[in-house]
């Protein structure tokens, strides 16, 4: 049919080549920093739910543990209780990241169910 059709080039081929290998230069540092957002805002989202797990259990005996390491899927989450007052203030870091934070303040109570 196309008797005169020799093939690519070499300059066709290398320009080819050349976009390809650009794209990928460009979108794998986007996707390894997406996949590392992703980790962290999984393990804060964890972070929180055990928190508020710890936080119930209190409401409802009136006792807790005033350091505590929580270790689920490989992270260890470690929360602290503080007490200022009629108040505690109630913290929970991931391991790997200690200057960050997540902390709520709640009031004293001995429970609603005290035993």
């Amino acid at each position: 049919m196309f008797k005169k059709n020799s093939g690519f080039t070499t300059i066709e081929t290398v320009s080819a080549f050349s976009i390809w290998l650009m794209i990928t230069i460009l979108f794998v540092p986007m996707f390894h920093q997406f996949t590392l957002k992703e980790e962290m805002t999984r393990k804060e989202v964890e972070a929180y739910r055990i928190l508020d797990e710890k936080l119930n259990r209190y409401l409802i005996t009136g006792r807790y543990q005033p350091a505590e390491t929580v270790f689920y899927q490989g992270t260890a989450y470690l929360i602290d209780w503080e007490g200022e007052g009629d108040h505690y203030n109630v913290c929970v870091s991931i391991e790997d990241r200690k200057n960050q934070q997540h902390c709520f303040t709640i009031l004293r109570t001995k429970g609603l169910y005290p035993s």
